[in-house]
């Protein structure tokens, strides 16, 4: 109880603002988020088993389809295996190989079942009899062929086996599946193996399917798949050999690539061969990503948009309830230019309303004692200004650079090293003035200094708002130059004042002085304001050759161009460039004068 007390409290002192934000947080936010999440989960989910499931039908597809094919051939085989004309022929002893050939022509019964059945690419019977040679289906056991693991194991059991064959064409390895049974002869000390060669294609040609199967036989390498890159590889995932039943669905990561992955194993008919079918898409992610983006944009969209309405209600209310604070605040402080009006028609109007009322009968009955009053403040206001400017007539230019160094020592004893900065920065500034008015020519490295020490205070004043650098040539020492003293700060001025007028934050003055030749100086300064109109700039640039201006920035500049071609010539000037929001430059072009030694110019 005591704590729902305390939550209550808690929640009242909020600000109006921040109770909107909270009763949005607590009554859409958080259930949505929560609503919007387990959905999002949810259709993951149910579009992973959907993709499994089709995988998993496809993977029985396949693992079906290639049992009755194995089956189909293994009946070929007992066909085959038990045919009396094709064993007669095994164990006869022929004097020739035309009696041999004669034999098999005779005998063309494989013949008709490699015509008769697709499936079939070839058919092999090894034998070890000696009398008979390479023909057709038939071919003699070699002592290569004797060493195979496929034939030993032939000879050495009864029942048929499958097998992966590798073949080499043209140095490209591929593989079939194939069956292999030894051929009983009766009464014969020879033996005799059949081997029925599958065809790739064909397999190929029934699975026909639009995922990636890969099939493979025992615990060889793959033996079928519908990227031939995989071909002799091992299956992609591991398999446990021990279980006769093994299965597999889930994800499988191969070579960067997530795949569904569905994996099961068929015993094929009257062996004690196993296949290993698999399945494998990588289709899926992309569907259950664009579904899970598309569910996340929707939740986002069913945050923000009434997030956004929200605050803009918010500000919109808590605006009008401030003003109403505000213009209270103002009349209880004798303040009574109140607004006219008050937007809305709500119970806040029909409030500013009876203050309203109220402030009309204050002014009434003060009106006059208030008029009294600004009288006698308006007479008090003229006279100490006439007494400002008597005392201002009478300070000394000197005085107050001295009285800024006893300031500047007084900080500096107190310990204030930045206060003690400025004032030594802003006395460098007033020296340089009082050093220079009235003088011809000074260096144009204490013309630079100067101007520096205006930035710095600037810079103090204003922060990140202002920053500066500058640049020069390489090999141009300022000490041996000369220039027309205080030329060089009123454009730096102007910058400041009017390049960054509207420059809130990271505005940049840049100075670049370069020697073109060796008779010629050009000094840029640069800011990244907001620039001028082209009308703006050919206005300014028509007026400065024009004395009569009545805009102050173009009056400094004409000044400045007039110093320039009366003191240098009409070959020399200023030429200003500005894009709007591009900043703009003042480029002055001057003579290379040197100066006989530094010191004269001090």
């Amino acid at each position: 109880m005591f704590r729902k007390l305390a939550g209550k409290i808690r929640f009242g002192n909020a600000k109006i603002k921040n109770q909107m934000y909270f009763v949005y947080v607590i009554a859409l936010l958080i259930p949505v988020s929560v609503i919007g999440i387990f959905l999002t989960v949810n259709a993951q989910k149910i579009l992973y088993n959907h993709y499994m499931e089709l995988l998993d039908a496809d993977n029985l597809r396949v693992k079906t389809l290639l049992s009755e094919l194995t089956t189909q051939v293994y009946n070929i085989s007992t066909d085959i295996c038990y045919d009396s004309g094709i064993r007669n022929m095994l164990t006869e002893d022929y004097e020739g190989e035309l009696d041999f050939g004669a034999a098999v022509n005779a005998e063309n019964k494989l013949d008709t079942i490699v015509y008769s059945y697709q499936e079939i690419e070839a058919i092999y019977v090894y034998t070890d009899n000696p009398t008979i040679n390479n023909y057709k289906q038939y071919h003699l056991v070699t002592d290569e062929i004797a060493q195979e693991e496929w034939y030993q194991r032939a000879v050495s059991q009864s029942s048929a086996f499958w097998v992966s064959m590798e073949r080499v064409v043209s140095s490209v390895s591929s593989y079939n599946l194939c069956l292999v049974r030894r051929m009983t002869l009766s009464d014969a000390e020879y033996n005799a193996v059949v081997v029925i060669k599958l065809s790739d294609q064909y397999i190929r040609s029934r699975i026909d399917s639009s995922v990636i199967d890969a099939v493979s036989v025992d615990d060889s390498g793959i033996v079928y798949s519908s990227k031939s890159s995989w071909y002799g590889e091992e299956q992609m995932i591991d398999i446990d050999y021990t279980n006769g039943y093994f299965s597999y669905s889930g994800t499988t990561l191969i070579d960067g690539t997530e795949y569904f992955t569905s994996l099961s194993t068929t015993h094929l008919y009257m062996t004690d061969s196993r296949l290993y079918v698999g399945t494998l898409s990588a289709d899926g992610f992309d569907e259950i990503r664009r579904i899970t983006e598309m569910c996340i944009l929707i939740l986002l969209l069913a945050i923000v948009i009434p997030g956004v309405i929200i605050v803009l209600f918010t500000q919109y209310f808590t605006g009008r309830v401030n003003l109403l604070r505000k213009e209270m605040n103002k009349a209880s402080m004798q303040d009574y230019d109140i607004i006219p009006s008050f937007s809305g028609h709500d119970e806040l109007t029909e409030a500013y309303g009876d203050l309203m009322v109220m402030v009309r009968a204050i002014q009434e009955k003060d009106a006059k004692m208030y008029e009294a009053e600004l009288n006698e403040k308006e007479l008090r206001n003229e006279q100490q200004i006439m007494e400002y400017k008597m005392l201002a007539g009478q300070i000394n230019p000197h005085y107050l650079y001295n009285a800024l160094e006893t300031i500047r020592m007084k900080a500096v004893t107190g310990g204030d090293r930045e206060v003690a900065d400025a004032i030594k920065t802003l006395g460098k500034t007033m020296r340089y003035v009082l050093e220079n008015t009235g003088t011809s020519f000074t260096s144009l490295k204490k013309e630079l200094e100067h101007i520096e020490n205006y930035l710095s205070i600037q810079k103090l004043r204003f922060g990140s708002r202002i920053n500066y650098s500058m640049r020069f040539s390489d090999g141009l020492k300022p000490e041996e130059y000369r220039i027309l003293p205080l030329l060089l700060q009123p454009v730096v001025e102007n910058a400041v004042v009017h390049g960054l007028d509207a420059v809130e934050e990271g505005g940049q003055i840049g100075m670049e002085i370069l020697l073109t030749d060796s008779e010629n100086l050009t000094v840029t300064v640069s800011d990244n304001g907001h620039g001028m109109s082209e009308e703006t700039l050919e206005r300014i640039r028509e007026k400065l050759n024009t004395p009569d201006l009545n805009l102050q920035t173009s009056i400094g500049l004409y000044n400045i161009n007039q110093r320039i071609r009366l003191c240098y010539g009409e070959d020399y000037g200023m030429q200003i460039e500005s894009r709007e929001g591009e900043g703009t430059r003042v480029i002055l072009h001057l003579p290379a004068m040197r100066g006989a030694s530094a010191e004269q110019l001090m």
